[in-house]
């Protein structure tokens, strides 16, 4: 069976949640067609057989009614039975509107595939529920972070696209983007989240010490960290909505989670439950999050992370 992946990119690379949701494909079907969108993408994908590539000066950023008709006339040149694409904001945007555009069934989000069927989550995470889903084509959507990208290292056939794109396509664009400096891991893509809370008592403290420890767990172990936060700590104006971790923020699933001055409420823990290991610092022997942690310290920060700084940079 045949898999058609679209390859989300960002500055003209291929983000890593699109190799991993490529890793997944390639479990899923023995023969894989990528969709390759923007200003102008670097050629530098592996593990499958043919890449369409679309070039165009309005795809500088992403967006997704131009990007479905792509994906619509490769998907009319090749055919299969599944589209894949990472549950990233844009992914969830353009999963939409593929599933309109084929009247296809979709499923996003998901964290597993087991004996023909897919893991999802529901009710914050706290169940899970295996599903089988039919159809001709299937728009399938897994979480950043749920599988491993792809070990194939074959060399792709390049095909470029000459398509005149109607300029109605364009219509709703971005009239401004914040960049994120180069160190500025999101953290739906990092090994390690260093997310913290209104325990921290105030910005200045947040501001200092959580990207302090993401710094000395970087150059430790070598690992992609990020930082985050509980909704308490954006709506304080600590820090942008774009770290924050949660039900009406993003959902995470790192290697590492830490959980500083975070009472852990059950909004928060829909947006990190799924961590695979889970490290919480708070000074309440009865907060939430304790129920949740693999490893649990009562204790104020303050008194934690100077010393766990320190043990990281070797000092």
């Amino acid at each position: 069976m045949k898999a058609l992946v679209v390859l989300e990119t960002l500055k003209g690379k291929v983000r890593e949640a699109s190799h991993e949701a490529l890793g997944f494909a390639r479990e899923l079907s023995d023969e894989v067609v990528g969709v390759l969108v923007g200003k102008e993408p670097e050629r530098d994908v592996r593990g499958l057989e043919r890449v369409y590539v679309f070039s165009d000066p309005r795809l500088d950023i992403p967006l997704s009614a131009p990007v479905a008709k792509v994906v619509e006339e490769v998907f009319r040149r090749e055919g299969g039975k599944y589209v894949v694409l990472a549950a990233t904001p844009f992914g969830k945007e353009l999963g939409g509107r593929l599933a309109a555009l084929f009247n296809a069934p979709i499923l996003d989000d998901f964290t597993g595939y087991e004996d023909g069927l897919f893991v999802k989550g529901f009710y914050s995470n706290k169940v899970f529920a295996k599903i089988r889903i039919d159809g001709s084509p299937v728009i399938l959507s897994p979480r950043p972070r749920a599988f491993k990208p792809s070990q194939d290292t074959r060399e792709p056939e390049y095909v470029d696209l000459d398509l005149a794109l109607d300029e109605s396509l364009f219509a709703a664009h971005p009239v401004e983007v914040k960049e994120k400096s180069p160190e500025d891991i999101d953290v739906t893509e990092a090994d390690i989240v260093v997310s913290g809370g209104r325990g921290m008592g105030s910005a200045e403290n947040y501001q200092k010490w959580i990207p302090a420890l993401k710094d000395a767990l970087a150059k430790a172990t070598g690992m992609k960290v990020a930082y985050g936060a509980s909704r308490a700590a954006v709506d304080a104006g600590w820090v942008d909505h774009s770290h924050q971790v949660g039900q009406t923020g993003k959902t995470v699933s790192p290697l590492v989670y830490f959980a500083i001055g975070i009472s852990g409420a059950i909004q928060h823990q829909a947006g990190m439950r799924t961590s695979k290991t889970i490290i919480a610092i708070n000074k309440d022997p009865e907060a939430p999050i304790f129920g949740l942690a693999d490893y649990g310290m009562v204790s104020k920060w303050e008194d934690v992370l100077p010393g766990l700084i320190e043990k990281l940079k070797g000092e």
